[in-house]
């Protein structure tokens, strides 16, 4: 667990967080592009996908970001050629949406929707798990086609990547900062448990998208 002394430390450490993002070009593009696809290569219903893209939403609104969600209705990738062994490796995705980006010349945000566990370095992700790139502003959810899950759940754990995307790479329970509550549940610990977003973590990110607008001289907060 990592300690923070007050408030205002806590906020200065998130604030400078941005230095080390801002010097990958892949995180200076897709911001600047401030558009968010969902890729969906699953066989999860219409209803459920739904679910996802409110849950994103959500994520986008609490922060008051100036980014659009966009849904194409096509598989845009060949995603067969990163499957090995029944799993879809990571690395192979990162290569294939970035090669893909160049080669179009474009570099906006990539949420996929996938219905295979993912395989990333030595760990295996299970349906229900996700894998996030922030510095290339990739996140890959892995949700089981054949298993019912509540509305509730896929909300709530599109809106947990999405803050971990958004710029949010401790969970929850991983600080502890002297002078807020350690109140839960929060989005942020590891299982998602609720839609509710405390007050130690939506400052967490309000003050590292601060430090990007300081930097970058460009506004991506609402007023």
């Amino acid at each position: 667990m990592i300690r923070f002394n007050s408030i205002r430390e806590w906020k200065s450490y998130c604030f400078n967080t941005h230095r080390k993002y801002l010097n990958n070009v892949y995180f200076t593009k897709w911001i600047k592009e401030k558009i968010i696809y969902i890729f969906n290569h699953s066989n999860l219903r219409n209803e459920n996908i739904k679910q996802v893209k409110r849950g994103i939403e959500k994520a986008i609104a609490l922060i008051g970001l100036h980014f659009k969600l966009k849904c194409p209705n096509y598989k845009f990738y060949n995603l067969s050629l990163i499957v090995e062994n029944g799993n879809i490796i990571g690395d192979k995705m990162l290569k294939m949406v970035t090669s893909t980006r160049k080669r179009n010349n474009n570099c906006y945000a990539s949420i996929f929707v996938v219905d295979k566990p993912i395989k990333s370095l030595d760990a295996v992700l299970k349906h229900g798990e996700a894998l996030t790139y922030v510095s290339e502003g990739i996140t890959l959810f892995t949700f089981d086609p054949l298993k019912k899950s509540s509305l509730k759940f896929l909300r709530d754990r599109a809106m947990h990547e999405t803050f971990h995307l958004l710029g949010l790479n401790v969970h929850h329970e991983e600080t502890k900062v002297q002078g807020y509550k350690q109140l839960v549940p929060c989005n942020m610990e590891y299982n998602a448990p609720s839609s509710h977003l405390c007050r130690k973590c939506k400052d967490a990110l309000k003050s590292f998208w601060q430090g990007i607008e300081y930097a970058t001289k460009k506004q991506f907060i609402k007023s």
